[in-house]
């Protein structure tokens, strides 16, 4: 991981911890299945990566709640024999829905593109990417296991969506 993305995330981190006392945060990370699609066609190979996403709630009403964040993700395919890897720094928003100790919820994200390697094309990626994304989440305690599907919006490269599946632990400050 570059090192600047490291350092970013560090601070972010530390951020919220000085304000944990107050607010409802959180820290998931975990597995990443990415696949590229041109036009609804699988374009390579899937990848497989991790995300980290440092996040924050805020109640709106009773069950349902605000939720956002930072997210530092990798999106890959073996693509023309490259193992193409765009690297992102993402801001998430989505509400969220809790019944219980089950959860769903559903947004968007918007996407900065930090770095890429082995792009089989000629043109450079967007520098942005944006994905709806639905999940379904169980918590217990102070930890939560949750699933979320991410759909690709944006054009990045030559007619290529990004979408990926992620499944990932949480600890809640």
């Amino acid at each position: 991981m570059n090192k600047k993305v490291i350092g970013f995330l560090l601070l972010f981190l530390a951020a919220i911890a000085i304000q944990a006392q107050e607010k409802d945060f959180g820290l998931r990370m975990g597995y990443q299945n990415s696949v590229m699609n041109i036009n609804g066609n699988k374009a390579g190979s899937s990848g497989n990566s991790f995300y980290v996403n440092a996040y924050k709630e805020t109640k709106i009403i009773p069950f349902l709640y605000f939720h956002s964040g930072l997210q530092y993700s990798r999106v890959e395919s073996n693509i023309e024999s490259h193992n193409y890897q765009i690297d992102y720094l993402g801001a998430p928003l989505a509400l969220k829905a809790k019944l219980g100790p089950l959860y769903a919820l559903g947004g968007y994200t918007f996407n900065v593109k930090l770095n890429e390697n082995n792009n089989p094309y000629s043109s450079s990626t967007s520098w942005y990417d944006s994905n709806a994304f639905a999940g379904l989440g169980f918590k217990l305690l102070f930890m939560t296991i949750d699933a979320r599907y991410h759909w690709g919006l944006t054009d990045i490269n030559q007619g290529i969506h990004n979408n990926s599946f992620q499944i990932g632990l949480g600890l809640k400050f």
